[in-house]
């Protein structure tokens, strides 16, 4: 779909446009920034909310995302991937601090809503996208990457593992938003320390392998022979679409999907001053493009390409052998158990976005409808084999960026930036 070779562009212009709006505040300033972020009464409270930030966007895009995008786009997807963050970040900050403003829960339904030419119509359609979503990608996908991990292990361990996380899952989505933040919190943190330990394994025992290896990522990454010259080199690059799509998979930064756990359900931040609330919320969702894209993701693009030495065709049961290799057979148990925890805070960050979504178009009607359907699916996907879903999120979450960057720019008077001693 040509369409989704456009999602590059649009990244990157209304990246810089917001970057030199922000003026560049996080890049000059990130000490002073960190500062801010974690400044107040409460520290504890700052570092829940961005924990819970982090486990709507740390999921399987992470790992399988990264691994399809290599497969897809060769290993300068990874490159590309990391630049992406740059644009993306100052996106995701717009999205979150303009959804911070609005007491509710409904994110950038409420920012779509506010104001424009048929943004009544618009905001409709994006909550029927996120419900949508919410399926495809908070439930299905998620789904597929447990089980695909699970059947690594064995028949009769992967169906004691596959029962015990489909009624843990639809337990804590029956009792409520307050414990999905709970359990998120605490499964967020170590999950993602045994993921860096097994990256970083893999890493550090070829690591007379990186420079090589950067250099074919960097190579990989200008190579535009496949397409023509100038715009439509860039654009049809399949390494570009690929390091841009996938970061859009992974850190959901232009789709404004994340700015739903940053209203008042999920709302961890103390409020004395309101008119820090915005910015600091947005310096959470920089935050989380940081650790995201910036960190892990592009571990996971190291440990594949030096574990896999130039043989991959983007599974995850490959990924799971290249660990299996350089740290032995523990390590099925301990990619199953991080796959499952950073798919599980998805799911449950998923089915309240999805929820809420549905809550509003169908004007708070029928919301049990909702619960029923989104666990059951994600049930029947955890035992059957779905097709592969990256397409169809992929396509979903360009429209979803082309209806939040079009609110952003109606709202753009309203962003601020963080502003330092030495600006005016």
């Amino acid at each position: 779909m040509f369409l989704l070779n456009l999602i590059p562009l649009i990244i990157i212009i209304m990246g810089i446009f917001l970057l030199i709006k922000l003026k560049f505040f996080y890049i000059l300033h990130p000490i002073q920034t960190l500062k801010f972020a974690f400044s107040g009464k409460n520290i504890k409270n700052s570092t829940f909310s961005l924990i819970l930030a982090l486990a709507g966007t740390l999921g399987v895009g992470n790992i399988v995302g990264v691994a399809f995008g290599i497969y897809t786009g060769g290993p300068g997807s990874i490159f590309w991937l990391v630049i992406s963050a740059l644009f993306s970040s100052a996106i995701k900050y717009a999205e979150v601090n303009l959804s911070a403003r609005y007491q509710d829960s409904l994110g950038m339904i409420s920012v779509i809503k506010s104001k424009g030419r048929f943004s009544g119509e618009l905001a409709f359609l994006y909550s029927t996208l996120v419900l949508i979503l919410s399926f495809t990608m908070g439930s299905l996908l998620q789904a597929e990457a447990i089980s695909e991990s699970a059947r690594a292990i064995g028949d009769k361990f992967c169906t004691f593992i596959l029962t015990g996380t489909f009624v843990f899952t639809a337990v804590i989505c029956i009792l409520g938003k307050d414990k999905i933040k709970n359990a998120v919190a605490v499964v967020i943190p170590l999950a993602s320390a045994v993921y860096i330990f097994m990256c970083c394994t893999v890493i550090f025992k070829e690591y007379g392998r990186i420079i090589s290896v950067s250099e074919s990522i960097i190579g990989s990454a200008f190579d535009f022979s496949a397409a023509s010259g100038g715009i439509s080199g860039f654009l049809l690059s399949s390494g570009i679409k690929e390091g841009f799509a996938r970061g859009l998979l992974s850190n959901e930064a232009g789709a404004g999907t994340s700015s739903f756990s940053h209203t008042s359900h999920f709302d961890c931040i103390e409020h004395e001053k309101d008119s820090a609330v915005p910015i600091k919320a947005g310096v959470y969702g920089i935050l989380e493009v940081v650790f995201d894209t910036l960190f892990l993701c592009p571990l996971t693009g190291f440990a594949i390409l030096l574990g896999s030495d130039g043989i991959f065709t983007g599974t995850l049961s490959e990924i799971s052998d290249i660990f299996v290799f350089y740290i032995g057979d523990g390590a099925k148990y301990l990619l199953l158990f991080s796959v499952t925890a950073f798919a599980i805070s998805t799911v449950l960050c998923w089915y309240y976005y999805g929820r809420t979504s549905f809550a509003y178009v169908t004007k708070k009607r029928f919301t049990p409808i909702f619960s029923i359907l989104f666990i059951l699916s994600f049930g029947f996907a955890l035992y059957v084999k779905t097709p592969s879903l990256i397409f169809i999120n992929d396509t979903i979450l360009f429209f979803l960026s082309v209806i939040t960057v079009n609110a952003i720019i109606k709202n753009i008077h309203k962003i601020r930036g963080l502003k330092f001693n030495n600006q005016k």
